[in-house]
């Protein structure tokens, strides 16, 4: 029985056609930020995005961004309502929501058991529906989440003076929520590099990355990815006993994962592989740090992309979204907003 074992099935999707590498995310027009990690779209059309445990506001793209709110815990997510409410997820697990002066609103509060809040959107002017990933701050997820068959995630619904309750259990790592076009909700998880309504039921699969939050966009979405999958860590997945013998003896930083910055080290000796010559790194070299950034249809399927290769420096993409008919990005490893402009661009 020498092929009674079945390997698990890879992504479907490869970096070809509308999904092929460009220097969209290396040429983008950048605001340099420290710490940046969530943005959203408030009622008033400005964008808001996070700087550690800061809030920044910025009125047009051009113009120098000011201090809007800021809190004891650095923010890990953001949502804006339509009525002018935004929700601020931050580390530790709890949630604040605040107007548009910044000033607190009475009556939300976070269930005591989330683990974290990775991503959060309105349902209303009195709910928020909230992803808990499962992992805790101090855990690298993208090191532990793909070598951890447990489903951590779920969703809960936190409203104003209301009880909270979990509307999708039982999740891969979901990092981002956005609604869809049916009127309910989609998710995306980063390991298994697909998108599923809270049943769990898959509505598309295969995409070539590491997925971070999806946002809806006029035509359709746009989606943010921590890294491109890569085939080491796809065949690795078919050797069990090795697998179990990294996970016991080394620390998960020195684990073969996905990272989130270009960074080439002897600590990392399968990155030696991108600067064999003269030290200049190829776009195509190994690199387990990548920066993509895919747009999709109403049906979820491709139809552009961004990229920041080998040898680029805007790595590890971890939230999008369409702001003044331009597709904005904050890139984790380069600290930078990015402006890649209209989306669609193939």
């Amino acid at each position: 029985m020498l092929f009674a074992r079945k390997a698990k099935d890879t992504p479907g999707m490869t970096l070809e056609g509308v999904l092929g590498p460009n220097h969209r995310l290396d040429d983008a027009d950048a605001i340099p930020v420290e710490k940046p990690e969530a943005l959203s779209v408030s009622a008033e059309g400005h964008l808001l995005f996070s700087s550690g445990s800061q809030i920044f506001r910025l009125h047009r793209w051009r113009d120098a961004p000011e201090a809007w709110t800021r809190f004891d815990q650095p923010v890990s997510a953001l949502s804006c309502s339509a009525d002018g409410l935004v929700a601020v997820g931050l580390q530790g697990g709890s949630i604040a929501v605040v107007d548009q002066s910044g000033q607190a609103v009475d009556g939300w509060s976070a269930p005591q058991d989330l683990v974290s809040v990775s991503d959060c959107a309105f349902l209303s002017s009195d709910e928020i529906a909230v992803v808990d990933n499962g992992y805790r701050d101090d855990q690298n997820v993208l090191s532990i989440a793909p070598w951890d068959e447990v489903p951590r995630g779920k969703v809960v619904v936190v409203g104003r003076f209301k009880e909270p309750r979990i509307v999708a259990r039982a999740l891969h790592c979901p990092m981002g929520i956005t609604p869809d076009f049916a009127g309910g909700l989609i998710v995306s998880q980063l390991d298994r590099a697909s998108i599923v309504d809270l049943s769990g039921r898959t509505l598309q699969s295969g995409y070539p990355g590491y997925l971070g939050r999806i946002r809806k966009t006029d035509t359709g979405y746009a989606m943010a990815c921590l890294s491109r999958r890569d085939p080491l860590i796809e065949f690795l997945k078919t050797e069990p006993v090795f697998v179990s013998d990294m996970k016991a003896n080394l620390d998960p930083r020195y684990w073969i994962s996905p990272r989130a910055t270009p960074e080439i080290s002897h600590d990392f000796p399968i990155e030696l592989g991108a600067a064999r010559l003269f030290g200049d790194v190829k776009p195509w070299a190994p690199s387990f740090s990548y920066g993509l950034v895919i747009e999709l249809d109403e049906a979820l399927m491709p139809i552009a992309c961004a990229h920041s290769r080998a040898n680029g420096r805007r790595h590890a993409i971890c939230d999008v979204c369409s702001w003044n008919k331009n597709l904005i990005a904050v890139s984790r490893a380069s600290g930078e907003i990015l402006n890649l402009g209209s989306g669609s661009v193939p």
